[in-house]
């Protein structure tokens, strides 16, 4: 399997453009390509090292990236503990959502694969701003303040708005959640210039907002 397209490369960053289905790092009983292995080879092939700092679950697209060194890895690690990465996500939801929503609820493990809304959770933040509402389905950009698991799903799903294609927090259709990583940006951290990379839209996100 080949490494995904690459959005962005220098000598201290790679960033890629993760295609839906493709796991990003390898469970304990899987046996599939998945992308770290994908990037540690290429990466390994021109000498260099590979040091992953965030995840995005299978069904989801867009940016993610890697550091090629410990250096820039634990600079990069401060960054996120100070919220200085800011990720903008696109979503197809479920429903009419024409107002931009706060989601202030905290997140804690409610089974083996899910999570959901509990008192005694961790707080999570979510900003849901909507972009093309529909009458059956509504185009939003989601903005993390905070990063938990499967927060975005949690949250929509919360505000009685899963994510089209999200099975396992609300929607019966068991495609593969509408959720797309557009852009990530952050301080460089070699050059301390701002740096922001964008992912377009998938063919099926295009094709769901046609209607098709």
């Amino acid at each position: 399997m080949l490494l995904p397209r690459i959005l962005y490369e220098d000598e201290f960053l790679l960033f890629v453009d993760k295609p839906a289905g493709l796991v990003v790092q390898r469970g304990y009983d899987q046996d599939e390509p998945v992308l770290l292995d994908l990037v540690r080879d290429y990466l390994a092939a021109k000498g260099e090292e590979t040091f992953l700092l965030q995840r995005l679950d299978r069904g989801t697209t867009g940016v993610i990236f890697f550091s090629k060194s410990s250096k820039m890895n634990a600079r990069l690690t401060r960054q996120f503990e100070a919220k200085r990465i800011r990720k903008l996500y696109v979503a197809f939801c479920i429903g009419f959502l024409a107002e931009p929503q706060l989601v202030d609820a905290p997140i804690a493990r409610i089974g083996a694969i899910n999570f959901g809304v509990r008192d005694d959770g961790k707080r999570a933040l979510t900003r849901v701003v909507p972009l093309e509402p529909g009458s059956e389905r509504s185009l939003v950009e989601v903005h993390l303040l905070t990063g938990r698991t499967h927060q975005i799903r949690v949250h929509l799903s919360a505000i009685g708005h899963p994510l089209v294609g999200d099975w396992l927090y609300g929607d019966r259709d068991r495609g593969r959640p509408m959720l797309h990583a557009r852009h990530l940006e952050m301080i460089h951290p070699a050059t301390g210039q701002s740096l922001l990379v964008e992912s377009p839209l998938p063919e099926d996100f295009e094709a769901m907002r046609r209607g098709e």
